[in-house]
C-alpha cells in the first residue's frame, strides 16, 4: 500500500517555535521498487515532504478555530541533500520556525540520520482558504492515516 504520511512521532517545543520528530526508513518502503533497483535511495522529493509534513505539524498549533484551511507547501529555498538516505534507518527531523505572519511561515528544517545532517531546506508554508465546507483535519489524518 502506498501512503504519503511521514510522521511517526514528533515533539513540539515548549514556547511553539519548533519541533522534533523521526521516520523510519524500512527496507520494504514502497519507493524502493524503482529508486533504485539494487541500489535503494530515499528520493529528495520525498525528504522536503517529510519535512513539510513536520512543519505543518508545527502549523496547525497556530490554525485559527473554526476556519477552513489547507496547509500548503509554498516554496522550497535552499535545499541541501548531503548524503543519501537508504533503508533501515531512522530520519530525525528538526523544524524551527523562522517567521510567522499568518496565514504565512517560513522554516527550517534539517534531517539527520546517526547525528550526520543528510538533508536541509527552508519551507515557506501558508494556510489557504479553503471556502466553506468542512475541510480535513489534518492532525487526525496524519496520526491515523487517510480512510
Amino acid at each position: 500500500m502506498v501512503s504519503y504520511i511521514f510522521l511517526n512521532f514528533f515533539e513540539i517545543s515548549e514556547d511553539g517555535n519548533s519541533l522534533t520528530g523521526s521516520f523510519q526508513i524500512k527496507k520494504d518502503f514502497w519507493v524502493f521498487k524503482d529508486h533504485f533497483p539494487g541500489f535503494p535511495i530515499f528520493p529528495g522529493a520525498l525528504m522536503i515532504e517529510v519535512m513539510a509534513q513536520h512543519c505543518v505539524a508545527l502549523m496547525m498549533q497556530k490554525k485559527e478555530k473554526n476556519t477552513s484551511v489547507l496547509p500548503t507547501l509554498i516554496q522550497v529555498d535552499r535545499a541541501k541533500f548531503l548524503e543519501p538516505v537508504v533503508p533501515e534507518c531512522e530520519l530525525t527531523i528538526t523544524i524551527k520556525k523562522e517567521m510567522e505572519m499568518y496565514p504565512n511561515f517560513k522554516f527550517l528544517g534539517e534531517i539527520h540520520v546517526n547525528d550526520k545532517k543528510v538533508s536541509s531546506a527552508r519551507l515557506t508554508m501558508a494556510f489557504k482558504d479553503m471556502g466553506t465546507g468542512p475541510g480535513l483535519d489534518f492532525m487526525d489524518f496524519f496520526l491515523k492515516g487517510a480512510s
